[in-house]
């Protein structure tokens, strides 16, 4: 159940829940939003009343907030070896096509252990003959999230996605948008939440009755595929410092005017450059987005993720110090990267790699200079 606090298209819609809920009306200030809703559901659903206590609900939340006071049940529901990882890195590269996320499930069971700690408790650890398994679903994971979550298409698809909810209830002012998004603790607003999936939210505002909006053009554009375009990558190191630190956070929900006035900038540049393509009289610069992430060094996701998992032994000890091949990774391989989107057209790759490289440098010019002259 950890996952019902999912909207359409599941995690762009936490981005947009995190922009949009109203929380002078929460009681948590800090707790993600999706997880608020998460709760809610389970709390407040009338299907689920009918299926489970108030009592069973309520040690539901339990045991998807802390664990119960239990730390295997934390780790199943929770860890880093969680239900969760096991079971969508499978999925995701059968139906992407692709092996990057294939792991040994069945052996991986064979060397989990069910471990009394010292306080009584039960802690999930790794027989210290299974290192080997273990460092095999660690890669699976980042090859996944490296080759298929960080992929191209997934981000500008994620971020035309966002892009299209923040313009339908900014500049469309599309009142039934932003109804899915503003969650406010109410019973009204999870009936409501829960009417939406990924089918209905596209078909019903990628239709005609909101044709000239701008939430319109992207979502029809994903409908049709045609995306907008890369036309600028490169590493956060290549640019200066200033450029750096601020295009590193550019994407939270604090820094919306300065990425709009940053994204106008470029909109301008590329226009002179290449041309925008046109939508009627809709202004195109809206569509020009500049997006950052950061790819890890395999040895840094893990020890953000795996290094609280335990070899089990006389004396325990973390799963970093215990995997030779770990030890060997430099952990300064990771990266982060900047990228901009934009709705231009061509023809061919040839084209395609013109146009990148008229643009490569008025495009980084701009993110050098901008956040040293005052974002103006």
């Amino acid at each position: 159940m950890h996952d019902l606090g999912h909207g359409p298209f599941s995690h762009v819609s936490e981005d947009a829940l995190e922009l949009y809920a109203d929380r002078t009306k929460l009681s948590s200030k800090t707790e993600k939003i999706h997880e608020l809703i998460t709760a809610t559901v389970i709390r407040q659903d009338d299907e689920l009343s009918r299926l489970l206590s108030l009592s069973e609900r309520d040690k539901v939340i339990a045991l998807l907030d802390k664990g119960y006071g239990e730390p295997i049940v934390r780790s199943v529901l929770s860890g880093p070896l969680d239900a969760d990882k096991q079971d969508y890195l499978l999925r995701d590269s059968h139906f992407c096509g692709v092996k990057y996320g294939v792991f040994d499930l069945a052996q991986l069971h064979q060397v989990l252990q069910c471990v009394a700690d010292p306080a009584g408790g039960k802690q999930l650890m790794v027989d210290p003959n299974g290192i080997h398994t273990l460092e095999q679903f660690v890669l699976a994971k980042y090859y996944l999230i490296t080759q298929v979550i960080r992929h191209r298409v997934r981000l500008i698809t994620d971020q035309m996605l966002l892009r299209s909810i923040c313009l339908g209830i900014d500049q469309d002012q599309i009142d039934e948008l932003a109804e899915i998004y503003r969650f406010d603790g109410s019973a009204e607003f999870i009936s409501r939440y829960l009417q939406w999936g990924d089918s209905r939210f596209l078909q019903h505002f990628s239709g005609d009755s909101f044709r000239g909006k701008y939430s319109h053009v992207l979502l029809e554009g994903l409908l049709h595929r045609r995306l907008l375009k890369l036309v600028y990558r490169a590493p956060l190191s290549d640019l200066t410092v200033n450029a750096r630190e601020a295009l590193k956070e550019i994407s939270r929900p604090e820094n919306r005017e300065r990425r709009d006035a940053l994204e106008k900038a470029l909109a301008e540049c590329i226009g002179q450059a290449a041309g925008l393509t046109k939508f009627g009289d809709l202004d195109s610069s809206r569509f020009v987005i500049v997006h950052s992430y950061t790819f890890k060094s395999v040895k840094e996701q893990s020890r953000n993720d795996e290094s609280s998992i335990l070899i089990n032994g006389p004396q325990p000890v973390f799963f970093e110090e215990a995997s030779t091949l770990f030890q060997s990774i430099d952990e300064k391989l990771s990266e982060t990267l900047v990228e901009v989107y934009a709705p231009v057209h061509y023809a061919t790759p040839t084209d395609r790699r013109n146009l990148r490289n008229s643009l490569s440098s008025p495009i980084k010019t701009i993110l050098d200079t901008f956040f040293t002259q005052g974002d103006s």
